[in-house]
């Protein structure tokens, strides 16, 4: 005995109860026993809300109930989309991978009781050889990227994003709503739709599904990026050893590593990995990697090994710092891995047109990218002051460490505790002439071409501008050749204490013949660099002055990885 009418209230708790329906969700799926206070306030008051047809023309009657209809099916299909991943989640939760266990909560019991209470503890286990273990990793179908996803990755963004999926959600309600308007308008606010509302809700409803698409573009371009991070966890690697302890040198794939050693791989030819920016900047900071619990993987994409990059066995020793792949080019191995991080295809193509280009990345302890690059080397210094600072305590006692014991060694040596007591103790800056080359440095000229002020050294070595009462520790020395040379240490700035602001300095040294020649300082770069602070900037010194870098805005990748 009841009919529809046009009364506005009526028509929207009609419209609650269709809602209320439909969203009654548990937490595995839609319940189908909804009892819901709606129906019985409607069946009280039908006599108020619904009257009889007597008093609505049938045209009338004609031309509301398909417009009804419409706009309950437009309303049921919006709960409908809202509801359906909820379910889709509980059902992956509840997949054959799975594994749950639900204990009893704990009761004091006598100890006869002990062994029952603990046999009654309700398991449900999976299919996986029963050893109850949950496997995190398996991938699940989302909707909004339309594709399956690891469940870790999906269980990261979640935990790091807290307002972007309601957002989402939202700007897709918005978008049905609006461009559903002309055909809920007048079973709900009792009006007929103009040409002017239709057309202010279509175009209100475009713009929220441009921004729907757009942050549904942004969240598949951060899990993707989480994906990348994920899915080196399974590459592996041959940890180096003090070869005085053990000449066994154990495998681990980089999940077994988190929060013990962070990772610096990169890929190359053996061209790009024995240049003198890859290969040599990383044995100058040997010791330097080595405090900072890094590992190096280089990854060669000709089969090259690390003679060929020029190892020196008398100079780098054991080198703690450089890790050896496994499984290189076979399948998930690191190859295959950096062509993953260089597509812009979230399928991953094989193929790649910077498969010929020095690529490289970094993790840090928790396994998350920190840096990456592409075409170019990485500039290790830099990187050393921003993401791998020292995890070893540095003191100014520490000594000076000589792989090899030679003359040329000894005699940098000799020159760096020269240039250091004239730039803390003299302010003359004659003094300073013979130490450094005539020959401007490369690194400077960088700095200046790009707008940059030098200051030179009558001005550097002013009191009050020098580091006066500023020592160093932990020297070490590199030759590369017998005119070409590197040291490094530490500076402990006056009062810096166990916890204070050190710094790493880099010095390039060369010598015009070989033998019996004068070495002289072409480069001095130093870089804040101790435990728990980011470098804010790094300076660079030559024959002219010093020009300082500061650090820029570091710009949000969601994730870092290459792509």
């Amino acid at each position: 005995g009841i009919t529809p009418t046009r009364d506005k209230a009526a028509s929207v708790l009609l419209l609650r109860y269709a809602a209320q329906q439909w969203l009654c969700v548990g937490k595995y799926g839609i319940s189908t026993d909804c009892r819901l206070p709606v129906l019985p306030y409607l069946t009280r008051t039908n006599l108020q809300f619904f009257p009889t047809s007597e008093s609505m023309t049938a045209a009338h009657h004609r031309r509301w109930r398909p417009t009804a209809i419409a706009s309950a099916g437009t309303l049921s299909a919006i709960c409908f989309l809202l509801a359906f991943p909820t379910y889709i989640v509980g059902f992956s939760a509840l997949s054959p991978s799975s594994v749950l266990s639900v204990r009893p909560r704990h009761r004091h019991t006598s100890p006869s009781r002990s062994c029952s209470s603990s046999s009654t503890a309700t398991r449900l286990y999976s299919s996986n050889g029963g050893n109850n273990r949950f496997d995190i990793t398996k991938p699940t179908f989302d909707l909004l990227c339309f594709r399956p996803i690891r469940s870790d990755a999906l269980l990261r963004y979640n935990n790091l994003n807290q307002s972007e999926p309601l957002r989402i959600n939202l700007f897709l309600l918005a978008t049905i709503t609006l461009l559903g308007y002309p055909l809920w308008c007048e079973s709900v606010t009792g009006d007929v739709a103009t040409t002017a509302t239709i057309l202010g809700a279509t175009a209100s409803g475009v713009g929220s599904a441009a921004l729907f698409w757009r942050e549904r573009t942004r969240r598949s371009n951060q899990l993707y990026r989480m994906e990348k991070e994920l899915n080196a966890e399974s590459l592996a690697v041959r940890v180096p050893v003090n070869a005085a302890i053990s000449s066994a040198r154990p495998t681990a794939r980089l999940k077994d590593l988190k929060s013990k050693r962070r990772i610096l791989a990169i890929r190359g030819s053996k061209e790009q990995l024995s240049d003198s920016a890859v290969w040599d900047t990383l044995c100058i900071l040997r010791r330097r990697l080595v405090q900072s619990q890094t590992l190096v993987v280089l990854v060669p994409t000709d089969k090259s090994q690390r003679e060929d990059w020029g190892w020196d066995a008398k100079q780098l020793g054991s080198a703690l710092w450089l890790a050896d792949p496994l499984n290189v080019d076979g399948q998930d191995g690191w190859i295959k891995y950096f062509s993953e991080l260089l597509s812009n295809d979230a399928n991953g193509g094989d193929e790649n047109k910077d498969d010929d280009k020095l690529a490289w990345f970094a993790l840090n302890f928790k396994g998350r990218s920190i840096a990456s690059g592409l075409g170019e080397a990485p500039r290790v210094l830099e990187l050393m002051g921003q993401q791998l600072q020292p995890m070893e305590l540095l003191d100014e006692t520490d000594e000076a460490e000589l792989s090899e014991d030679v003359p040329a060694a000894r005699q940098i040596l000799e020159c760096q505790k020269k240039f250091y007591s004239v730039l803390t103790d003299s302010s003359d800056e004659t003094e300073m002439q013979p130490i450094f080359t005539s020959r401007p440095a490369e690194e400077v000229d960088e700095v200046l071409e790009g707008g940059g002020r030098i200051d030179g050294w009558d001005k550097c070595l002013e009191p009050g501008a020098r580091p006066a009462g500023m020592v160093i520790a932990s020297s070490d020395v590199y030759i590369a050749s017998d005119t070409l040379a590197y040291s490094t240490c530490v500076e402990f700035p006056p009062n810096a204490g166990i916890d204070g602001a050190t710094l790493l300095a880099v010095q390039r040294w060369e010598r015009e013949t070989t033998g019996d020649g004068d070495w002289k300082l072409e480069l001095h770069q130093t870089i804040p660099w101790s435990a728990g602070s980011r470098a804010g900037g790094t300076l660079r010194c030559d024959c002219r002055g010093c020009v300082a870098l500061a650090r820029g805005q570091d710009r949000r990748t969601f994730g870092g990885l290459i792509g």
